[in-house]
């Protein structure tokens, strides 16, 4: 696997994704036949949003009087110029609800000729804690901090501080468990 200093959270035997790979979390396998095998993490579910919402990642893709959204990468009924500006990171997929210039909350361009873009009603989290994308598979699980310990294909994995059956260079003292115990968004506490 490919090596890169980047916080980890390499705990126990638990699947991780601590290079970015694109498959997602994997694991060293206690298989001496199987060096490494990915890990099947259920992915997120979050329909409700923290703050603003610009980090709602969701699939709601209706406004709040019902109307469809406009796919984010078509340019009919309406030009959106705004989506071929913004920088890649902002989730812009499907036709999904999102917030990507900090407005109110999560809108979207729809597909009335009449109505070029309205907000979307997505509920506000109870919680800050809610969403709980550390359990569960957010983009490429870089952040995925649950107890999963099987590989998909049944093995268990290896501890991350053994060297048996498989020699490997992600020890946990290497990289920094930055995000070992499951961090909640203090900050939007207020809302």
């Amino acid at each position: 696997h490919h090596w890169q200093l980047r916080p980890t959270g390499l705990d126990r035997n638990y699947c991780r994704n601590p290079d970015g790979d694109e498959n997602g979390p994997w694991c060293y396998t206690t298989d001496p036949a199987t060096r490494f095998d990915y890990c099947n993490i259920p992915e997120c579910e979050v329909e409700c949003m923290l703050c603003n919402g610009e980090d709602y990642h969701g699939e709601v893709s209706r406004t709040e009087s019902g109307l469809e959204c406009q796919r984010w990468d078509a340019q009919e009924p309406h030009i959106a110029e705004f989506f071929l500006a913004v920088p890649g990171k902002k989730d812009l997929q499907m036709n999904y609800c999102r917030n990507p210039d900090g407005e109110l909350r999560p809108w979207c361009f729809t597909t009335s000729p009449s109505k070029r873009w309205e907000y979307c009603n997505i509920p506000r989290c109870r919680n800050p804690c809610e969403p709980g994308k550390v359990h569960c598979l957010s983009g490429k699980g870089e952040d995925y901090r649950g107890t999963i310990a099987i590989t998909e294909s049944g093995n268990a994995c290896q501890h991350w501080n053994m060297q048996f059956p498989h020699k490997h260079g992600w020890i946990p003292d290497r990289y920094p468990c930055k995000y070992a115990v499951p961090h909640c968004f203090i900050k939007y506490q207020r809302i």
